[in-house]
């Protein structure tokens, strides 16, 4: 970046922003700007919301009890919503509203609850070794080959399996969830949504609470051990979840339970790649795997930035007065690129021993399934250094159009020699 006086930076900075918000993809390298925004506007405004970039702001925002996501999410309900008067539709998306990341206290927690139950740690771990099996399988079929798309054929097969066990259903589901939740992705928190858009996100909330619907009538007949039958259990009982309730929640966790582990891993291996001396150092060395893997989540992070939260009152943080009304978004990537707590935060190092990143957000808010992602993303990275030859890029890949940091392909081949 050439260096700028202030107030060029300034026109910088606004019209690069814009940008970014827009649409992400069209800046392909967001950090120049976000370290220029922690020095001198740590709390930008733009595109109609405020940005939190330095990392103690962000983690203050996201403990911030002022900060309602509940809101938030009926307004983007209602800027994606087609007019018309669609009962499905309109259940659909109270119950997308009422899933557990869209609530704030106490329903929030209250919910959180149950779900903690299902993914204690000690159940997590039970599943490990299923996940090796998994990641094993996969790693078979593709160890001959001399090259292919690492997402698609172990990126998101992984995660997508996983789920779909922890749930009950057949495989074959994960392909429809996932063209139902990049739908919700890609416009999710555009203010603006085009017609298509709108159109496309209300088939996809009102498909996925059909299916649902359907899957749940269907396991309550014959309740067993899997996720979906806990979580029945939980709504039938006394105080546990309604049926909008149910339907969001068991939305949130296929939309978390494989589109995000399904990045981590494609943006982690991008990162490898690009960094020839950490891949090297990561297959003479497999025990950095752990490290390595929280290391991808904070240089990497496939959600850069928080769902919107709207301001209940005026919030006085980073020098400057978020307004009441003003929707915030927290810039985890920012936030874990910020000199004032990460040493060389600039340099991909996989065997990072202090890394207090916020890839999966902070307070109450943390990811409920970040044990499991962290799992799942582990045994593939060890798989694939050990157990696969040397990779290089087949291609330059290309970023989605989303709001999440997500290639559309990572085609790799045997390295050369």
């Amino acid at each position: 970046m050439v260096e700028l006086n202030h107030a060029e930076g300034e026109r910088w900075a606004k019209a690069e922003l814009t940008k970014l918000l827009t649409n992400h993809s069209t800046v392909a390298d967001p950090f120049p700007l976000l370290k220029w925004l922690r020095e001198n506007d740590p709390v930008p405004e733009g595109n109609g919301l405020c940005l939190a970039t330095r990392f103690d702001d962000v983690v203050a925002l996201f403990r911030d009890k002022r900060l309602s996501r509940q809101k938030a999410a009926i307004a983007e309900t209602a800027a994606h919503s087609p007019e018309g008067d669609d009962e499905i539709l309109h259940q659909a998306e109270q119950a997308w509203i009422a899933m557990m990341i869209n609530q704030d206290e106490p329903g929030h927690m209250r919910i959180r609850r149950i779900l903690d139950e299902a993914f204690r740690p000690e159940r997590v771990l039970q599943w490990r070794s299923r996940v090796e099996a998994i990641t094993a399988e996969l790693i078979d079929r593709v160890r001959d080959k001399d090259e292919f798309d690492l997402l698609k054929e172990l990126g998101y097969p992984l995660p997508e399996t996983v789920i779909c066990e922890l749930m009950g259903v057949p495989l074959a589901d994960h392909a429809l969830w996932g063209a139902w939740t990049e739908a919700v992705i890609n416009a999710g928190r555009t203010a603006t949504p085009t017609p298509a858009q709108i159109a496309n996100v209300s088939a996809a909330i009102k498909n996925f609470y059909l299916y649902l619907r359907d899957l749940v009538a269907e396991r309550r007949a014959n309740l067993g051990d899997d996720l979906v039958s806990v979580l029945i259990r939980a709504a039938d009982e006394g105080g546990g979840l309604s049926e909008l309730e149910l339907s969001g929640t068991l939305q949130m966790l296929i939309q978390a339970g494989h589109e995000t582990t399904a990045n981590l891993i494609g943006n982690g291996m991008f990162e490898l790649l690009k960094h020839p001396d950490q891949y090297e150092r990561l297959r003479q060395d497999p025990g950095l795997v752990p490290s390595a893997v929280e290391e991808m989540l904070r240089y990497a992070s496939p959600s850069h930035w928080s769902q919107a939260r709207v301001a209940t009152e005026d919030i006085r943080i980073g020098g400057e007065t978020i307004p009441s009304g003003c929707p915030v978004m927290m810039a985890i990537n920012s936030a874990n690129r910020d000199p004032a707590v990460f040493e060389e935060p600039e340099k991909f190092d996989i065997g990072r021993t202090r890394n207090r990143h916020v890839a999966f957000a902070a307070g109450a808010h943390f990811c409920l399934g970040s044990m499991l992602a962290r799992q799942e993303a582990q045994a593939m990275f060890e798989a694939i250094v050990t157990r696969l030859p040397k990779l290089e890029l087949a291609e330059q890949p290309e970023l989605k159009t989303t709001f999440v940091r997500a290639l559309k392909s990572l085609r790799v081949r045997r390295a050369a020699g």
